[in-house]
């Protein structure tokens, strides 16, 4: 429990943070229209995904929100599934350290089968999706009026709690280290 709401929750919870504001930032100003008519339905917003994800830095905690968002503008589930699966794995950092460590010929390998298997996946959800006739934009609310009950209201300001609670405590140790410092 401890690890779980204490060190995780602060390395995480940043990030969690940059993810829910892009996510808001693209439920706003990111038309349905623009997804539709920019990146279609299929292979080619895959290969897009690809393109935006591989030098993209972002951990999957940011990428999760940001994934939900764009699918609920009408990116198809395979291309979100590319960006969640690519994005993490091969962002610049990684990929240099691959190569540092494992040399070129690994990064390689590395770096085109994280491509390969994301492109193949993300094929088979869509097919799957198909198949099944499951649309995940039915999930939005079209006039917006979803009832929020006490439970989610109290949860939200829990995570809210828990993610600033870290920041928090870390400020007031260093401004007491300072304060004490400076005494002395």
């Amino acid at each position: 429990m401890r690890f779980a709401f204490g060190e995780l929750l602060d390395d995480i919870g940043r990030w969690l943070v940059v993810g829910v504001i892009l996510a808001g930032l693209i439920s706003v100003f990111l038309s349905p229209h623009f997804i539709e008519v920019y990146l279609g339905n299929g292979l080619f917003s895959m290969l897009v995904m690809l393109v935006i994800s591989t030098p993209l830095y972002v951990c999957a905690t940011a990428s999760t929100p940001i994934a939900a968002a764009l699918v609920l503008k009408g990116l198809n589930p395979g291309a979100a599934l590319v960006f969640l699966l690519a994005g993490p794995a091969t962002n610049i950092a990684t990929i240099t350290v691959v190569l540092k460590v494992l040399g070129k010929k690994a990064a390689i390998i590395y770096l085109v089968s994280i491509l390969i298997c994301s492109l193949l996946l993300g094929l088979i959800i869509n097919e799957l999706y198909q198949v099944i006739g499951f649309d995940l934009t039915s999930w939005v609310v079209i006039n917006g009026d979803e009832p929020q009950g006490i439970v989610s209201l109290l949860t939200g300001i829990l995570l809210v709690i828990l993610v600033l609670k870290g920041p928090v405590i870390h400020w007031f140790t260093a401004r007491s280290a300072l304060a004490h410092s400076i005494t002395k």
